[in-house]
């Protein structure tokens, strides 16, 4: 036999309310799902065909824009680190002249020495990422030529997918479903 509760009506009725809450939450939730279900189970991933893989490494090495674009990277690389040498230069120059340097002025040339070496590594730092943000510019127009390239192929060859080889990606590409060496052709013939 159970004790009768000793909490006052209020709270009973609040009690069952809060059941009554509840109960009504989790059937809403219980339909919910089951009207979702049917749906989750109708959507269905499409079957993929032919597949085709794409080198970008090899169409930066061997069309004629990646190897033009390659060598003005290297120009402009080159140029920047004479700029950084002859910096460089200097101070190591300034440097050796301060030990001969005596009190304030050698303290001054100390200082004014510290201040060139920040500024040394200041022009480094914006010269790589000058060089960086070409580079990507460079990289990010190669790609989207590319793809324009990827989509003609698709439709010429009747492709479903066009994969990145990569290998990190793709482990494995059987013969006939490499189409670089196609993609250089066209990328040469249509982007000079």
């Amino acid at each position: 036999m159970t004790k009768p509760s000793k909490l006052p009506l209020g709270s009973k009725l609040g009690r069952l309310s809060q059941l009554a809450l509840l109960s009504v939450a989790m059937f809403g939730t219980t339909l919910a799902v089951s009207a979702v279900e049917p749906t989750a189970k109708a959507a269905s991933v499409p079957e993929i065909g032919k597949v085709a893989v794409v080198d970008m490494q090899r169409i930066l090495n061997e069309t004629a824009a990646g190897k033009k674009a390659r060598k003005d990277l290297e120009t402009s690389s080159l140029a920047k680190q004479k700029k950084l040498d002859k910096r460089r230069e200097k101070l190591e120059a300034d440097q050796a002249k301060i030990g001969s340097l005596k009190g304030d002025a050698q303290q001054q040339a100390a200082e004014k020495l510290q201040r060139d070496y920040y500024e040394l590594q200041s022009m480094y730092m914006t010269l790589q990422q000058e060089l960086a943000e070409q580079e990507g510019r460079t990289l990010e127009k190669m790609y989207a030529n590319c793809q324009i390239l990827a989509k003609e192929l698709a439709k010429d060859f009747s492709l479903d997918l066009v994969l990145i080889r990569d290998q990190s990606t793709v482990l494995y590409v059987a013969n006939g479903v490499d189409l670089t060496d196609e993609v250089i052709k066209r990328y040469d013939k249509q982007y000079k």
